[in-house]
């Protein structure tokens, strides 16, 4: 019971300090980045998502949680590459490619150069995609896994949490699209062999690096 209990409080700090801390992101947006370009910008945008896994460092160590125990995984690493690029495949055909099919647009049509999109798959591998990841279907997953066994409490769970993540984007949609790719994503690296946090990492960061090429293809 002081274990669940203990958990409960975590993931609650948890929760709200990382929403705290998004809105800090937010200021940097707006009213740093403007003043930058290039790899200067993309730097800064990348170092203002780390802060937001200060919670989560402390309460690993506080708790002596290794990363293995968060879902990374030393063996194989050419596989789980391989494996997230499949998880991304899958995810572009799920939510994007799939809408398209009935006339519905879920993404977004860039005309970034190639030089942009290195430098974007640059911010989404080291802050976003490594950010949402550790938190969400690392920490907070084996979090909700010690106050409730069942994978399926921690899948659900987490992947709401995670679709509250982009409240402050204020669009149901993207809260209830994104709650659904949590539960996608969580599945993936219980279900599939060879998924593992990094897995989910590559495959994040490539599906929304993929997002506006593959919507310019079917609109």
């Amino acid at each position: 019971m002081e274990t669940k209990k203990r958990s409960i409080i975590t993931i609650v700090i948890t929760v709200v300090y990382v929403l705290v801390a998004l809105l800090g992101v937010g200021l940097v947006n707006r009213n740093v980045l403007p003043h930058f370009s290039g790899v200067v910008r993309i730097i800064i945008a990348t170092v203002a998502w780390w802060p937001l896994l200060l919670a989560t460092v402390i309460f690993m160590r506080r708790d002596k949680d290794s990363l293995k125990e968060i879902g990374f995984i030393k063996n194989n690493i050419p596989m789980q590459i391989l494996t997230g690029i499949f998880v991304a495949v899958g995810s572009l055909f799920i939510f994007i490619v799939l809408p398209a099919f009935f006339n519905f647009q879920m993404g977004y049509v860039s005309d970034s150069g190639i030089l942009d999109y290195i430098l974007q798959f640059f911010y989404l591998i080291f802050a976003v995609a490594f950010v949402e990841e550790v938190i969400f279907r690392g920490h907070l997953f084996k979090k909700l896994l010690d106050i409730n066994s069942s994978k399926w409490f921690a899948i659900i769970v987490s992947s709401v949490l995670f679709g509250l993540f982009h409240i402050f984007n204020f669009n149901p949609l993207q809260i209830v699209v994104t709650t659904i790719m949590g539960i996608y994503w969580c599945v993936f690296r219980e279900k599939v062999k060879h998924c593992t946090l990094l897995s989910l990492i590559i495959g994040h960061a490539l599906h929304n690096l993929f997002i506006p090429v593959v919507t310019a293809f079917f609109f």
